[in-house]
C-alpha cells in the first residue's frame, strides 16, 4: 500500500513538473512573439507610410522581407512541431545508430561538419546584427542626429528621451532573438540533412562490408549459420535501414519544402536590394557599411547551407550505386543477387530535396540564384540612373 502512494506521490510530482515546464514555455513563446510582432508591425507600417518612394522603399523592405520569411518559419514548425519532432527522435533513435561505437568516426565527422556550417552562419549575423545595434552609439560619438538601428514607423516621436532609448533598446533585442532564432531554425532542416547524409554514408559502409560482416559473425557463432545465409540477413537490415533514410528525407521534404523556396525567393531580393542600397550611399558610415555587408553575406550564406546540403545529399546517394558492387556479391546466393539488384535499382534513383518542389536544392541552383540576383541588380542600377 505504501509503495503505490509513493508511486502515485511521484507521477503527480513528475505532472506537476510538465505542467510548469509548459507554462514556463508558454510565457516565453508569448514574449517572444509580442517583442518580434512589435517590431513586424513597425516595420510593415513604414512599408505603408513610404509607399510610392522607392528609394525609401529599397532601403527598408530588405529586413521586412527577413522578418516575414522568419515569421512564416515560426508558423510552420509550430503547425508541424509532432511531425519535426518525430524526426528528432527518429535522428536519436538506435534504428540510426546513434550510440554505435562502430559508426563513432562517421558521427563525430558529420556532427564537426554541421557546426561548421552553424559557426560560418552565426558569425555573419551576428556581426551584422552587433553593427546595427552599434549604429545609435557611433552617432552618438560622431556627433550626428539619433538615428534608430532599424528603420521602422512610430506613432510617437523616436528622437526624444526617453522614447529613443526605449525603442532603440527592443530593436537591438528583437534582432538579437530574431537573429539567434533564424539560424537556429535553418540549421535544424540543414541539420537533420546532415543526418540523412550520415545515414547513407553507414549504409555505404554497411552494404560494403556485407561478406566480411557475414564471415566473421559465422566464425564466432557456436551453430555457425552458413556464411551466405547471414550475409542476407544483413543485407535485409541493410534494406530496412534504407527505407528508413527514404522517408527520412521524404518527411523533410514534406515539412520543410515550401518554407526553403519562399526563403530562396526572399532573399534573392534582399542580396540584390542591399547590393543597391550599398552602391547608393553617399556617406559611407563604417558601422552601417559592414552591417549592410555582412547581412547580405549571411543572406547569401542562408541560401548556400541549403543547397550545399542538397548537393550532399544527393551525391550520398548515388554512391549507394557503387557500394553495391564493392561486396562480394558473385560468390553469394542468387537470392542475395535478386534482393542486391533491387536495392540497385532503388539507389539509381537519386534522393533530391526541392525548393517548393520547383528548384532542386543542388550547388547549380546556388550559382542560377546568385546570377538572378545580379540581374536584378544591374536593373535596378539602370532605373536609377
Amino acid at each position: 500500500m505504501e509503495v503505490v502512494m509513493v508511486i502515485e506521490e511521484e507521477e503527480k510530482n513528475n505532472e506537476d513538473a510538465l505542467a510548469e515546464k509548459i507554462k514556463d514555455e508558454d510565457v516565453l513563446a508569448r514574449s517572444f512573439i509580442f517583442i518580434l510582432g512589435i517590431l513586424l508591425s513597425a516595420e510593415i507600417a513604414n512599408v505603408l507610410t513610404n509607399w510610392g518612394d522607392m528609394s525609401k522603399l529599397t532601403a527598408v523592405v530588405t529586413l521586412l522581407m527577413t522578418n516575414c520569411t522568419h515569421a512564416s518559419k515560426v508558423a510552420v514548425l509550430l503547425r508541424r512541431q509532432a511531425r519535426i519532432q518525430t524526426l528528432l527522435d527518429t535522428a536519436d533513435s538506435a534504428a540510426f545508430s546513434r550510440y554505435d561505437k562502430e559508426y563513432e568516426d562517421l558521427l563525430i565527422n558529420y556532427t564537426w561538419k554541421g557546426i561548421f556550417h552553424h559557426a560560418i552562419y552565426q558569425s555573419f549575423g551576428g556581426i551584422a546584427v552587433f553593427c546595427w545595434g552599434f549604429t545609435p552609439i557611433a552617432d552618438f560619438v560622431a556627433g550626428r542626429s539619433r538615428q534608430l538601428p532599424m528603420e521602422g514607423w512610430y506613432p510617437y516621436n523616436t528622437t526624444a528621451t526617453p522614447a529613443f532609448e526605449i525603442t532603440a533598446a527592443h530593436q537591438g533585442i528583437a534582432i538579437i532573438i530574431a537573429c539567434f532564432h533564424n539560424v537556429a531554425m535553418d540549421t535544424l532542416m540543414t541539420g537533420l540533412i546532415t543526418v540523412a547524409c550520415c545515414q547513407l554514408a553507414i549504409l555505404e559502409r554497411n552494404i560494403i562490408s556485407i561478406d566480411n560482416k557475414a564471415s566473421i559473425r559465422g566464425m564466432q557463432n557456436d551453430k555457425p549459420l552458413e556464411r551466405n545465409t547471414l550475409a542476407y540477413q544483413l543485407l535485409k537490415r541493410c534494406a530496412m535501414h534504407s527505407n528508413m533514410i527514404f522517408h527520412f528525407i521524404s518527411e523533410i521534404q514534406n515539412i520543410f519544402g515550401t518554407v526553403i523556396f519562399f526563403q530562396f525567393l526572399s532573399n534573392c531580393m534582399i542580396i540584390c536590394l542591399i547590393a543597391f542600397n550599398v552602391s547608393q550611399i553617399n556617406v559611407y558610415i563604417p558601422a552601417v557599411l559592414i552591417g549592410m555587408l555582412t547581412y547580405m553575406c549571411c543572406m547569401t550564406y542562408q541560401i548556400f547551407i541549403f543547397c550545399w546540403h542538397g548537393n550532399e545529399l544527393h551525391l550520398h546517394s548515388m554512391r549507394l550505386v557503387t557500394a553495391a558492387y564493392s561486396n562480394n556479391w558473385f560468390s553469394n546466393t542468387e537470392r542475395f543477387k535478386r534482393s542486391l539488384q533491387i536495392m540497385m535499382i532503388r539507389a539509381h534513383r537519386p534522393l533530391t530535396l526541392c525548393a517548393g518542389r520547383i528548384m532542386l536544392l543542388s550547388l547549380d541552383t546556388f550559382m542560377q540564384i546568385m546570377r538572378m540576383s545580379y540581374s536584378i541588380f544591374t536593373v535596378l542600377q539602370g532605373s536609377a540612373a
